[in-house]
């Protein structure tokens, strides 16, 4: 059988040639060792103490991966820049309240305190228990007050050495001041300034109303009557302190008023010592009385007020057209330009009754630190107030004085005056004769001492008076020169000779 194959024919196109296996790289050998280490660790580490190890930090990893992350990018952000205010506030804890009673507890308290006009008080509580409310509404001894006031009444000066302690130099500007104290005796009149003292405490204490103060109940130190034995000349010394008055208007003399004065919260227009207008000049407050009664009336027409309104108004308006009256018709001292005191409302109902009772229009003087000013008893003042002097007096001895601040807080001012000397009817104030008048009284009562002298009031209101005449010298004049006449020209008329004489 014929061989078909062909030895030198080429192979067929599936059929390849067998080669040689390529060798293999580096690379893939270090790869299969470190694959063949793997597995023989992962085979033996099992069995060897690591193997605990390992799972706990697979166990960890695989725990941190399945919590939340938080993740934290910085991102550009446009910022306002503003002020904050830091509010604090405060938590106040309240503290447990105290127990409650569980029973009746009787008290008896003791509260000392001294209050703002200096009065010392002492307040004695006491509870006890009673019965039934409803009845002791109906009792007035359930709930009352019970008041002990004790109060030292201060003695009178009366000695030449007493009055000395609180004004040494009297002495000096009296010298007859220790004969005439030998036969002295405490005036009645102190014993009912202080007794109305204290009836006004008691009164407004029981009314629980604003009492005396300390300072105005102890103001005056002694009333002493004197009484010369040569001239029968009576004088009433009185030893106190100085408060201001402002009071007074006068149109005659001052048509015009401040609201200085006016605005002061005790200003009243009138005073005591007044005289008939002589002048058509009116009131310089005429016009604001005039306003406030027509408000008054104007308030009085409404309708519907209370009762006791109404009898506000009915009161206003008679006092309102009482003064409006007197302005019209009157006028009064001027506590700005005149020099006066004013004496105590409990002189005033024993005038002409007892013989050391002052009133209105008596001469008097007053001393301090060595001077001595002429005065007049120009007003009344409360019953239970003693020492004040017109803003006058009151600057002159103290420039600061004003009508909100006295002059002297100290009880060293000294007031003589001269009962029974007022003389009428009253007139403008004329102050070289209340000089003349009050030198001629201290005269009566032993004088001046040496180089002390009774102060010079100026009138405030006192024109100048025009400047005198001056004379003149009478000159003769004479006759102009002439020239001898030409024939020819006419001659002139003769020269009348000048008069002669003063201007």
């Amino acid at each position: 059988m014929p061989n078909s194959s062909k030895p030198n024919s080429p192979p067929e196109p599936d059929m390849q040639p067998w080669q040689p296996r390529p060798p293999r790289s580096l690379l893939g050998n270090l790869s299969r060792l470190l694959f063949l280490l793997a597995l023989t660790l992962a085979l033996i580490l099992p069995f060897t103490p690591f193997a605990g190890k390992i799972r706990r930090a697979i166990e960890d990893i695989v725990k941190s991966s399945r919590e939340p992350k938080i993740i934290t990018r910085e991102v550009p952000v446009e910022r306002t820049v503003e002020k904050t205010v830091e509010v604090i506030r405060t938590v106040e804890v309240e503290a447990p309240p105290p127990p409650l009673p569980s029973k009746f507890i009787p008290r008896k308290d003791i509260d000392v305190a001294s209050l703002f006009n200096g009065v010392t008080i002492k307040t004695n509580v006491s509870t006890e228990e009673g019965t039934y409310a409803s009845l002791e509404r109906e009792n007035a001894d359930a709930y009352k007050a019970e008041f002990q006031l004790n109060i030292r009444i201060p003695k009178a000066n009366q000695t030449l050495e007493e009055l000395k302690r609180v004004n040494d130099q009297l002495p000096t500007v009296l010298p007859g001041l220790g004969t005439l104290l030998e036969t002295a005796k405490v005036s009645p009149f102190y014993h009912k300034l202080y007794d109305n003292k204290t009836n006004m405490v008691v009164r407004d204490l029981t009314r629980l109303n604003k009492v005396l103060d300390r300072h105005n109940f102890f103001d005056c130190e002694t009333i002493l009557e004197l009484k010369s034995d040569a001239t029968s000349r009576r004088a009433l010394l009185i030893q106190s302190e100085m408060d201001v008055v402002c009071d007074g208007s006068d149109g005659d003399r001052q048509p015009a008023l401040g609201d200085y004065i006016y605005l002061s919260d005790y200003y009243q227009p009138f005073t005591s010592y007044a005289w008939s207008k002589t002048s058509p000049t009116p009131n310089p407050l005429l016009p604001r009385w005039e306003s406030r009664l027509a408000k008054a009336k104007a308030d009085f027409a409404v309708k519907g007020l209370s009762a006791e309104r109404n009898r506000e108004l009915k009161a206003s308006i008679d006092l309102l057209g009482r003064e409006i009256s007197d302005m019209k018709s009157r006028s009064s001292l001027i506590a700005e330009k005149d020099p006066f005191i004013v004496i105590s409302l409990i002189f005033r109902g024993y005038a002409g009754k007892d013989p050391f009772a002052p009133t209105a229009g008596d001469y008097a003087v007053v001393i301090h630190e060595g001077k001595i000013y002429p005065a007049i008893c120009g007003d009344y003042g409360p019953s239970f107030k003693m020492g004040e002097a017109s803003l006058l007096m009151a600057k002159t001895i103290n420039p600061k004085a004003t009508p909100y601040s006295r002059p002297v807080s100290d009880l060293k001012v000294t007031y003589l005056v001269f009962p029974g000397t007022a003389e009428k009817p009253f007139s403008a104030p004329d102050m070289q004769k209340w000089h003349d008048k009050c030198l001629a009284y201290i005269n009566e009562i032993g004088g001046l001492g040496a180089g002390v002298a009774l102060h010079e009031w100026q009138d405030p209101f006192k024109k100048p008076e025009p400047p005198a005449a001056t004379a003149v010298t009478p000159t003769t004049v004479e006759p102009p020169a002439t020239a001898a006449p030409d024939a020819t020209a006419t001659s002139p008329a003769a020269p009348t000779p000048p008069t002669t004489g003063e201007q």
